[in-house]
């Protein structure tokens, strides 16, 4: 192990010293968001894998670019609020917990959700003819179920299952509709499980932790750690079915791994963790034409129904540069892409600022829609090595359909 990779294992070992100190929010942005590129930078330059090479000073300044303007824009944030009253972890849950839901509408607004998501389920399996789980091809199949427009209704197994979350929590009595939501929440699960996908369960499961975090007491740094563990489990399990010991060893050779067979199971997180930084520092310097806002607001042209025209007609290669099977470039890239060098500078900056905001907000005032909004920039946050999520119509689907429905359910306090 080289000096770099025990710098930055020992900045996440130091952040993870410091909440284990009580009354400390264990979530805040500076923590998640450090926690999750100091390991990414100490993983990737451990160069496991022959695909991987050595990076120059100034791909490592491009690297280092965009998560380090997100921090400073979180700083300014810290500066702006160093005199306001922050409440402790304890007092949120508590102000949280006694506000009042319309539980009613909350129940007939998660059942339609289930509804639609049954909806799209269904109807992209008439279309595809055959579910990822029982198709001769698993692998191949689940990246093919999905249809535009409609597809988009299978991603609210997420909805489904954090309005169950919340129903539960805030609702005291109807043990009948309890079980209804339980019965639904189960079926949601078992049929998405079916589809060998794993993103939409890893968010899920993070945007719950989150809230459960900031709606519970018994969420802890140490059932933190569980939950982290259990996680890693489920998403092997589902990775296991999908793609089988014979694929995790053609997967270990064709990575080009530099430890023993043996091991290859660790070949899947460890690559999907230290190519898309590698991608981007091989790309970064490499590019020569932006595309002035295509990558950023890409949700925008897919809503519109442009986004396949723009791409054609201006022929854009979304995954320019590669040299490996890895196809992604972190969070990041998108902003160089559209906008070069300042796009990598000052939208992590103001993307930090708008962070930072909510999360003081958050700390202020309150609310069951500040903790779920909240919640969803933690996934975010943590998911940031990997992809642009801002830049998807179905994560924008989701943030909206969670947003708007947590609005129309609490009631206002005289």
């Amino acid at each position: 192990m080289n000096w770099i990779s025990i710098f930055f294992f020992l900045i996440a070992f130091l952040i993870c010293y410091s909440m284990l100190r009580k009354n400390t929010d264990v979530l805040s942005p500076a923590r998640v968001f450090g926690i999750t590129w100091s390991l990414v930078f100490g993983l990737a330059n451990l160069k496991l894998s022959r695909l991987q090479f050595e990076w120059t000073f100034i791909q490592w300044i491009s690297a280092l670019m965009g998560p380090i303007s997100f921090l400073i824009g979180l700083y300014f944030t810290y500066v702006f609020n160093m005199g306001a009253r922050l409440l402790p972890i304890y007092e949120i849950r508590q102000k949280v917990r006694e506000q009042k839901i319309n539980d009613k509408r909350l129940f007939y607004l998660t059942i339609f959700s289930f509804i639609i998501y049954l909806i799209g389920f269904i109807a992209v399996y008439s279309i595809k003819g055959q579910i990822p789980l029982f198709s001769f091809n698993p692998s191949a199949t689940r990246t093919e179920f999905t249809f535009f427009g409609i597809g988009l209704f299978i991603h609210n197994v997420s909805v489904v299952i954090i309005f169950s979350i919340i129903y539960h929590l805030f609702t005291k009595k109807n043990n009948n509709r309890k079980l209804i939501i339980k019965i639904i929440a189960f079926i949601t699960i078992i049929t998405y499980l079916s589809l060998l996908q794993r993103y939409a369960l890893m968010m899920t499961a993070f945007i719950s932790f989150a809230y459960l975090y900031y709606t519970s007491r018994s969420i802890s740094f140490k059932s933190m750690a569980v939950f982290i563990s259990t996680g890693i489990l489920v998403i092997y399990t589902v990775a296991t079915l999908r793609a089988g010991k014979i694929i995790q060893l053609a997967l270990y050779k064709t990575s080009q791994m530099k430890y023993s067979s043996s091991y290859a199971i660790f070949t899947e997180p460890y690559m999907y963790i230290v190519m898309n930084i590698e991608n981007f520092v091989h790309a970064v310097n490499k590019l020569e034409q932006h595309t002035y806002g295509y990558f950023t607001f890409n949700y925008v042209l897919a809503l519109t129904g442009m986004k396949h025209w723009v791409e054609e007609y201006y022929s854009i290669n979304e995954t320019p540069f590669l040299f490996s099977g890895y196809n992604t470039y972190t969070l990041f890239w998108a902003f160089y892409r559209d906008f070069g060098v300042f796009g990598l500078t000052f939208i992590p900056m103001a993307l930090g600022l708008f962070v930072g905001s909510v999360y003081y907000s958050l700390r202020r005032d309150p609310t069951i829609e500040y903790v779920a909004f909240y919640s969803i920039i933690v996934f975010v946050m943590g998911m940031s090595f990997f992809i642009n999520l801002l830049g998807f119509l179905w994560f924008v689907y989701i943030i909206a359909w969670i947003v708007i429905i947590l609005r129309s359910i609490r009631l206002k306090t005289p």
